[in-house]
Order: structure tokens, then C-alpha cells, then sequence
């Protein structure tokens, strides 16, 4: 049976700061975040992989890297279907501050609804990630397994279209860093 595997980065040094990274590019892994991503070595094991599949920020590779090294035959294929979500003007900004914005209640009960000033909507996310999962799907065969390094909304957008779950009910989903 075929396996997409969704693997969220590991803690980066964005989430230790609690601010909302994005696409800014430059965002590393702390030191928690590379102990992770060792320990996906173990966590993921010899497993036969067909393709790794990644978002195009530097947490993502680093995430993965260790195991990739270890065990696949394979490059990693970036795929910008999987890229954080593009924040806009809330990029970098921190989450608490964000959290008192009008906007975010919006964000967390109606994202359906929601477009981030200067970003990217919810619609179009989901857009993206479907499109990004039918295209990995379309081309596996019967015995096949497909890591995807991404975010954790991007995770929580392909994990209800899997479940043929409306947006407005994805935040209901938590996906840990790695």
C-alpha cells in the first residue's frame, strides 16, 4: 500500500521567539529543532522511500537532512506546493502581538474567510497543497512512499483535504514540530 508520510519541520529558531516565520528566508533550527531532526533517523527508520519531497526553506532541509543522508538513495525534491504560508505583513511579527490583531480570531474560526494583509488566503493555501497532493499521488504506484517536509499549517491544510475536511475546521488540527 502506498504511504505519503508528512513530516512538520523540527523546532526552528522562529518558534523558540515566537514569532511567525513564513517565508522568510534564513529561519534555522535551533538546538532542540537538530536534536529532532536526528532523531527522525530512528523515528522513520530504513524505511524503502521512493521520493522525498520538500518545502524550499531552509528548516524543511534541515529537518530531513540527517535522515536523507542516512538512508535515501534519492535527491530532495523541493516543491514550492508545500512552502510556509505567505504571512504577508504578519511575517515576523510575534504571536502574541498577532493574537490581539481583529483579524485573528478570524484566522483561528473563519479561515476560509481569511486573506493575511499582503499574503496569501487560506483558499489559495489549500489550493496549493491540494494541487501539490494530487500531483504526488497521481505518479505513485502501489508499494510507493512519499516523505513531505512542510509547515505546520500547510500539514494541517493536506491533512484535512485527505479528510475531506471544510477550512474552516483545519485549526482544530496540532501538528508538532517534527
Amino acid at each position: 500500500m502506498a504511504s505519503v508520510i508528512l513530516v512538520r519541520h523540527s523546532r526552528s529558531t522562529a518558534n523558540t521567539a515566537g514569532v511567525l516565520a513564513g517565508q522568510a528566508p534564513g529561519i534555522s533550527l535551533d538546538e532542540t529543532g537538530f536534536t529532532q531532526a536526528q532523531g527522525l533517523t530512528a523515528r522513520i527508520g530504513d524505511v524503502l522511500i521512493s521520493r522525498v519531497i520538500s518545502s524550499p526553506l531552509q528548516r524543511c532541509i534541515e529537518t530531513i537532512s540527517p535522515w536523507h543522508e542516512k538512508y535515501c538513495k534519492t535527491a530532495i525534491e523541493i516543491d514550492e506546493s508545500f512552502i510556509e504560508s505567505d504571512y504577508g505583513s504578519w511575517t515576523g511579527r510575534k504571536l502574541g502581538e498577532l493574537a490581539k490583531e481583529p483579524l485573528w480570531e478570524h484566522v483561528q474560526k473563519t479561515p476560509s474567510k481569511v486573506t493575511f494583509p499582503e499574503g496569501e488566503s487560506f483558499q489559495q493555501m489549500y489550493a496549493r497543497v491540494s494541487n501539490g497532493l494530487d500531483s504526488i499521488i497521481e505518479k505513485m504506484a502501489d508499494n510507493d512512499n512519499v516523505i513531505v517536509v512542510s509547515h505546520g499549517d500547510i500539514i494541517k491544510l493536506a491533512i484535512a483535504k485527505i479528510l475531506d475536511l471544510p477550512v474552516d475546521k483545519f485549526q482544530k488540527l496540532v501538528i508538532d514540530p517534527a
